[in-house]
């Protein structure tokens, strides 16, 4: 059960495709928990000539339980991408495009073997408009077995729709493995696909560590299957409780 716990405490949105441990919960926070999460990401991609580095400075997730069945989200992410031809840089952006509210909540627990569950809904605004002129929705089926006492099997399902209306799926399968309540380790596969093809497929290593009270830090590193991609990230994790005196 720690193992879960400490897994709820570290993970990250799934709806771009370079995330660090990007399984998400299959239970909301507790009832007046605020969460904040602080990911910073650092990405490469290279194709013949050309070579693209991405880095996230940082994204910001924001969970509060308004009960302990609903979570509330706030997503802001930020990205700054450099682009190299022949060793050369060409461009330099920095961007802040969206920004994303969500709601989680939660289905049913654990029993024998059917896992816990939880549906996770975002809705995607553009930071221009901050309207419904142009949105774009996430919404995945969320599911974890704790295995024993020290593993945690994480898997999500679902759909992502960007600003310009494409649609693709994705599946996040996550082992999480915790030895003791201040460290876990987990291995993770994340796909992206079309209705007709796979746009991507990562294998993700990492391990988080508790630093004292509430304050967690996780580091990852992962590889694509299908291009020439890798990328590495730290997620620093601090919750509180605000009705705490």
């Amino acid at each position: 059960m720690r193992g879960f716990v400490l897994s709820v405490l570290s993970v990250v949105f799934v709806c771009c495709n370079l995330l660090g441990q990007t399984v998400e919960p299959s239970a909301a926070v507790g009832k007046d928990i605020l969460q904040l999460e602080f990911e910073t990401l650092y990405s490469v991609e290279k194709s013949a000539t050309l070579k693209n580095t991405t880095w996230n400075i940082p994204n910001v997730l924001v969970r509060y339980g308004l009960s302990d069945n609903v979570e509330l989200q706030l997503h802001t992410p930020f990205t700054k991408d450099r682009c190299f031809e022949n060793n050369g840089l060409t461009s330099t952006i920095f961007s802040f495009k969206e920004v994303e509210l969500g709601v989680s909540l939660n289905l049913w627990g654990q029993r024998n073997i059917r896992p816990e569950a939880a549906i996770l809904v975002r809705a995607i605004s553009a930071t221009e408009s901050f309207g419904f002129k142009e949105i774009g929705n996430m919404v995945s089926l969320n599911f974890s077995n704790t295995i024993g006492q020290k593993f945690t099997l994480g898997y999500n399902i679902g759909t992502t729709t960007d600003l310009d209306k494409h649609t693709s799926g994705f599946y996040v399968l996550n082992l999480d493995y915790a030895p003791n309540p201040k460290i876990h380790f987990f291995v993770e596969n994340t796909v992206n696909f079309n209705w007709d093809s796979m746009r991507s497929n990562c294998i993700g290593l990492g391990a988080g560590f508790k630093m004292g009270g509430n304050l967690f830090v996780d580091f990852s590193a992962a590889k694509s299957l299908l291009h020439d991609m890798f990328y590495t990230g730290a997620i620093v994790t601090w919750a509180i409780n605000t009705k705490k005196p």
